[in-house]
């Protein structure tokens, strides 16, 4: 009971970021699971699995506050579910050290650059769709290879000058396809035997729950912070948060 109170915990403020800011829920939860020993598939397809019902009610909350911008919706969540399979696909084939330097080294750089414009209150150019779609491939990638959607897709929105409260919904409402392709994706390779740990699914499922029943009541709340935070104050605080991501990366490899 420890154990699920504690993970609930972590789910609720974990929930609560993502759902405000567009980031947050995968990394906290994913660094907890890994610094208890769990493996990486097995982290990712707990994580991804605890992102269903979360992202179910998360995109509910923000379609309902007028957060979702409906054709950056599809274009993500189309190019993002193709890039998880992809991720999923070849999940422990990757150096993992080389994978964190660089995605660290994004966040850094795009969380930098979101936190300029923030405080200065210039808006740069909108992605072109064809690149909108490269970021949602590349977020998608990352996520089913066990980083993190939010930080990559969201930031990169909000770096390119979409409106924050619509890129964050729009981000997350389509991470809720990816996280359920990623999830059936290694699903499908657990079974055929690809994982190669004796590890097996009962031993994160009281985490998981945990992560769900205290990610779901937040996740409720969530979409209306992201819809009534001004601009400029929600757009440093996803700066600030990709940047304090991509340190914990970087400190992890140490």
């Amino acid at each position: 009971m420890d154990l699920f109170l504690t993970f609930a915990l972590v789910g609720f403020f974990a929930q609560l970021a993502d759902s405000a800011l567009g980031m947050g829920f995968g990394v906290i939860s994913a660094s907890v699971l890994l610094a208890q020993g769990v493996p990486p598939p097995l982290v990712s397809a707990s994580v991804n699995a605890a992102k269903v019902p979360t992202g179910i009610v998360a995109g509910l909350s923000h379609a309902l506050n007028g957060n979702i911008d409906k054709a950056l919706f599809m274009r993500l969540a189309l190019s993002g579910a193709a890039g998880g399979l992809v991720g999923a696909l070849i999940l422990g084939e990757l150096k993992r050290p080389v994978l964190t330097v660089i995605i660290a080294s994004y966040l850094l750089l795009i969380g930098g650059l979101i936190l300029w414009r923030g405080l200065s209150g210039r808006a740069p150019r909108l992605l072109a769709t064809g690149r909108i779609s490269v970021l949602g491939a590349t977020g998608g990638l990352i996520e089913g290879i066990g980083g993190s959607w939010g930080p990559v897709v969201t930031s990169g929105l909000i770096g390119s000058g979409h409106e924050p409260r619509r890129a964050i919904g729009s981000s997350a409402l389509a991470e809720l396809a990816v996280s359920l392709t990623v999830f059936l994706a290694l699903m499908a390779g657990y079974h055929l035997g690809r994982w190669g740990t004796g590890r097996d699914l009962h031993e994160v499922l009281l985490p998981v729950a945990g992560l769900v029943a205290g990610g779901v009541p937040a996740a409720l709340v969530g979409g209306r912070l992201a819809a009534v935070l001004p601009r400029r104050p929600l757009t440093v605080a996803v700066g600030l948060l990709a940047i304090a991501i991509g340190l914990q990366r970087l400190a992890s490899l140490l």
